[in-house]
């Protein structure tokens, strides 16, 4: 039954308990001289009848419901421009009128409107929709976009589409997809993690310290590198939505909130296969990290200096995994963090406005809404020098590195250069959000 049919049937019935309830009325009138009891009667049916309508709109409803076919959402589905917008809208829709009726009962009450940054296709697809300004979308390695972290939802790909990152820091690489979809490297090619020229129709990647992963867009991943614990072993892998990679594993992310891993589990940072309702996953040097609809986070792997003790961190819209730390991004644009601080690389508490962040051996990056950088911990080589960088939209650290993406498609570096993985200034036309 559609809800044109149902509607047409529950005006139909009021009509016709209406007219019903108008007889047993003139009746009643009719009645009242001659008999008060039976006037009393039409009365009362009259008003039976009109409280009839309530559990038959009921149960029209409740045969709609049940005729209404299951649809089954495909790669293909999700995928879409048109079911992008139309759940997007759909959600902002929701969220106005519950700002509105929390206004209405307190004069007082807070703004309730969340942000939301969408990721380069969703933006795209949404365009005019959603956003009162112009805003840029922030993705990196080891961030994700901010959505809406506590509406429930049964997939991530609901409210995202990009997938993850396109620029990449590794231990010694840095990778970035382009605009046609492939893969431009540079940096540590030992083990062949720079071997990614052939590769087609990608969308996001991960680095880790000596392999590369990339996910493709039917949502398919490959990967090439070092792959002694079996980091590299992603052939089979379907359905995956966002990539991430540590020292010697490999997770990903599928479209159903579930998780997958390969690789080194030395520390059980691969044993996340019971994991639900995740809508972001990344992975520190032997811990992997998964951040849940409601804004919690889960753990697994090595937790020798408290890695990720911010397991009980709540409101959480993005976290990174570097190291021996672990860096969290609240709602509000502020950030926490825990684990080893030896060079202060924890020590981002006072970061304000802060959109996007990423987490490298021992420094810690955070990209702020202006499009500018600041960064803290360990700047041997020069990789927290960020603070000139203007018009970024994308960061990510590797070991002793840090790059960035601007919104021009160019591609900043700082750090360590020693086997050229700064050397981006050859990249070109990679992937931005327009």
């Amino acid at each position: 039954m559609s809800d044109k049919t149902e509607k047409k049937i529950k005006i139909l019935s009021s009509a016709v308990f209406i007219a019903q309830a108008v007889i047993y009325v003139i009746f009643a009138f009719k009645f009242m001289r001659e008999d008060l009891t039976v006037s009393l009667i039409f009365v009362a049916l009259a008003f039976i009848s009109i409280l009839l309508q309530i559990p038959f709109h009921k149960l029209a409803s409740d045969i709609s419901a049940k005729q209404e076919p299951k649809r089954t959402q495909s790669l293909a589905d999700i995928y879409s421009p048109d079911y992008i917008r139309t759940t997007t809208t759909e959600y902002l829709k929701k969220e106005k009128k519950e700002e509105k009726k929390a206004k209405r009962s307190s004069p007082q009450a807070e703004d309730l409107t969340r942000e939301i940054s969408l990721t380069p296709e969703i933006a795209k697809a949404a365009d005019g929709l959603i956003q009162t300004k112009e805003t840029p979308a922030f993705f990196s390695t080891t961030t994700i976009d901010r959505m809406a972290i506590n509406n429930k939802t049964r997939s991530v790909t609901k409210f995202a589409r990009d997938f993850g990152a396109t620029l990449c820091a590794g231990g010694l690489h840095t990778a970035a997809v382009t605009q046609r979809g492939n893969v431009n490297a540079v940096g540590y090619n030992a083990y062949g993690q720079c071997d990614t020229q052939r590769w087609q129709n990608v969308i996001s990647i991960a680095a880790g310290a000596y392999h590369t992963a990339a996910l493709m867009r039917d949502g398919t991943c490959v990967a090439t590198g070092y792959n002694g614990a079996g980091q590299c072993n992603v052939g089979t892998w379907a359905g995956i939505c966002r990539i991430a990679a540590g020292q010697a594993h490999t997770v990903g992310l599928r479209v159903d909130g579930t998780c997958i891993a390969t690789g080194d589990n030395t520390y059980n940072q691969c044993n996340i296969g019971d994991w639900r309702d995740i809508i972001s996953i990344v992975a520190g040097y032997n811990y992997t990290i998964g951040l849940r609809a409601d804004g919690t986070i889960v753990a697994v792997g090595s937790n020798t200096e408290g890695d990720w003790s911010g397991s009980k961190w709540g409101s959480i819209s993005a976290v990174a995994a570097g190291n021996l730390h672990t860096v969290g991004l609240h709602s509000d644009g502020t950030c926490v963090a825990t684990g080893n601080n030896a060079n202060g690389q924890c020590n981002v508490n006072r970061w304000r406005n802060v959109c996007a962040i990423a987490a490298g051996n021992y420094h810690t990056v955070a990209l702020r809404k202006d499009g500018t950088c600041v960064a803290a911990g360990y700047n041997g080589y020069g990789q927290c020098n960020v603070s000139s960088w203007e018009g970024v939209i994308a960061i990510s650290a590797g070991r002793n590195h840090t790059v960035a993406l601007t919104k021009h498609g160019r591609v900043l570096s700082a750090g360590d250069n020693t086997y050229e993985q700064c050397g981006t200034k050859t990249f070109s036309d990679i992937k931005t959000n327009k």
